[in-house]
Parts: structure tokens; C-alpha cells; sequence
């Protein structure tokens, strides 16, 4: 977000193109046949399009000298890793199942984020935060929600 007061016209472009999407993908909805299957999506879709708007809103209606100092600069090389490693889980989930590339997915990206060196403790406990992550996401959408996930055929 620029720092000297401007709008944040590339958020809102984004935000816009997000509110286009959402609509489209809303109206597919019309053609699902079972009435179960609607919910999830459409729940995800609306709040895709109500965040966007509060963004292009909240962006117009915030005052133009406020504080918007934000993370300057970056890393380009993580930006695309992150973005590589969440195609690659989507590409390998047919293949390897929803628990193996979510859990190899959490680890590349894991190591991606990590600006800290490595302690005896992190190499303990953050693997074993990603297996409950991943473990809890699939347990609420294979057994909760009734949501059919990928499965290994392998295993």
C-alpha cells in the first residue's frame, strides 16, 4: 500500500476483478443439481465479494493522510514459491490425495514464510502444527461437513 496517502488503486483493481469472479462463479451455482452441494460454495463466494467491497470501500472512505505505512519492499522469489507451492498442491491432490499434498504444501510453504533461524523447538513443534492443521481441515470437511477430498489411491 503506497505510503503517502494514496488510494490503493492495484488492491481495488484486484478487489474488482475478485467481486467479477465471485458473481460468475455465483451464477454457475445456479446449475448445481443437489441443493447440499450449493451452501459451501456460495458461503465462500460471498464473502469473497463482501471482503472485496468493504477493501474498495474502506479504501475511499479512509482519510487520505492516514497511516498506511505497510511491509515495504519484499521478497519476489517467495512471493512465486508461495503461489508454486499452492499449484503444485492442487495439481498433485489426484494423485497423492488431500492429507499428502495438504501436509507437503504446509511444509514448503512453512519453510518459504520462516525468516527465523531454526531451533531445536521449531523443528518439533511447527511440523507438528501443520499435521493438526491439515489433520483438523480434514477432519471438518471429509467428516463434518461431508465434503468428498481426494484420497491417495496408493494408500
Amino acid at each position: 500500500m503506497p505510503s503517502d496517502g494514496q488510494r490503493d488503486i492495484g488492491g481495488m483493481a484486484v478487489a474488482a476483478v475478485m467481486i467479477v469472479i465471485g458473481l460468475v462463479f455465483l451464477w454457475d451455482t445456479t446449475n448445481l443439481v443437489d441443493s447440499d452441494s450449493v451452501v459451501f460454495p456460495r458461503t465462500v463466494i460471498f464473502g469473497m465479494i463482501l471482503f472485496s467491497i468493504m477493501f474498495i470501500v474502506w479504501n475511499f472512505l479512509r482519510p487520505s493522510g492516514a497511516d498506511t505505512e505497510g511491509v515495504q519492499g519484499g521478497s519476489t522469489p517467495r512471493r512465486i514459491g508461495l503461489v508454486a507451492a499452492m499449484l503444485g498442491c492442487a495439481f498433485l491432490m489426484p494423485y497423492t490425495g488431500f492429507l499428502l499434498s495438504g501436509l507437503a504444501a504446509f511444509m514448503v510453504i512453512m519453510l518459504l514464510a520462516m525468516h527465523e533461524g531454526w531451533t531445536r523447538g521449531r523443528l518439533i513443534v511447527y511440523p507438528l502444527i501443520g499435521l493438526a492443521v491439515v489433520l483438523g481441515f480434514y477432519g471438518l470437511f471429509a467428516k463434518a461437513l461431508l465434503v468428498p477430498l481426494p484420497e491417495a489411491p496408493f494408500l
